[in-house]
């Protein structure tokens, strides 16, 4: 893909590296959008929005990738902060993201690193709740296609800030959203399985059973992706 994109568009894209940062001039912000438009699909993103409420309080929403144009519209909800669940900032998406939340003087903040394929770290679980009580609220939440990673940090959300029982929060995965429990991303579900089944009248603490039982290596070693699922997963939508 990279070898294609620079035959492509090696004249007009800069180095990916440059995506870190907010795009605020004309070349920087044109590259920026050719690579969000075209390298991550956003596309196919311009009127599905995947977008949801989280929980009662109002203080939460997710979707997917945003366009500038997504984020002016929450900061005109009330929303004080956008949170990523995109843990490589490397894609035209988040310049775009960063500069519009800069010029409109929202905060842009990244949940520490977690992957729509992987068991979380312990140390991510552990941490999230001094990331949550760090956060200004109403928060917009979102991933590349606002299924996995943020169906999953928003049941975190739930879970540590709402008080929501884990059977309820763990909804927020959902196919809904196009989350596919039977595929690589189902790993997420597991982590909430594996705590119901050790716990299921919820009588521990989700976070203390994380500290003392969870091993997301275990877990990781006994889960198998499934069928169809999987493949449309893998091959079709191309999760990160």
């Amino acid at each position: 893909m990279k070898g294609i994109r620079a035959r492509l568009f090696g004249w007009f894209l800069p180095d990916r590296e440059a995506y870190r940062e907010p795009a605020r001039d004309p070349a920087h912000r044109r590259a920026a959008w050719l690579d969000f438009l075209v390298m991550d699909f956003a596309l196919l993103r311009v009127f599905w929005k995947n977008f949801g409420r989280v929980g009662s309080k109002g203080l939460a929403v997710r979707m997917n990738q945003p366009f500038p144009a997504d984020i002016r519209k929450a900061q005109a909800h009330g929303v004080k902060t956008v949170l990523t669940g995109r843990h490589d900032p490397r894609h035209g998406g988040n310049a775009l993201v960063a500069a519009e939340c800069e010029r409109l003087g929202l905060d842009y903040r990244t949940f520490p690193e977690l992957f729509s394929r992987a068991a979380p770290w312990k140390e991510t679980l552990l941490a999230a709740p001094e990331f949550f009580r760090s956060l200004r609220y109403p928060v917009l939440i979102h991933c590349k296609s606002g299924a996995d990673r943020a169906g999953f940090i928003s049941a975190l959300y739930l879970i540590i800030m709402e008080n929501t029982p884990v059977r309820e929060a763990a909804k927020q995965l959902t196919w809904k959203h196009l989350h596919f429990a039977t595929s690589k991303t189902g790993i997420l579900d597991a982590v909430f399985a594996a705590y119901l089944a050790a716990h299921p009248h919820e009588d521990k603490p989700f976070l203390d059973w994380v500290r003392d039982d969870y091993d997301p290596e275990v877990l990781t070693a006994g889960y198998k992706a499934q069928g169809l699922a999987d493949f449309v997963e893998r091959v079709i939508l191309r999760r990160e």
